[in-house]
């Protein structure tokens, strides 16, 4: 019982560890996206193709990627916080 809550935990802070980047480069690119178009998320999300509005719920919706994208989140206010 032990070593498969080590094994599952092991497993849970890889993948938390490994959506970081990802998270932030989807968070990222959606700012940039805002800024050069001056639409709300919604509307940028809405003029997406059928598929990138798929993956764009996944990365948002999942539960698993919740810390993951806070961390990014964090992370990113800190990089381009202004001067």
């Amino acid at each position: 019982m032990d070593i498969a809550l080590i094994v599952i935990l092991s497993v849970l802070v890889l993948y938390f560890i490994v959506m970081i980047p990802l998270q932030y480069n989807y968070i990222s690119e959606m700012q940039e996206r805002k800024a050069e178009t001056q639409k709300t998320n919604e509307e940028i999300i809405d003029d997406m193709s059928f598929e990138n509005q798929q993956l764009t719920y996944n990365m948002q919706g999942n539960l698993f990627t919740l810390p993951s994208s806070i961390v990014a989140w964090i992370i990113y206010k800190i990089r381009h916080r202004a001067v």
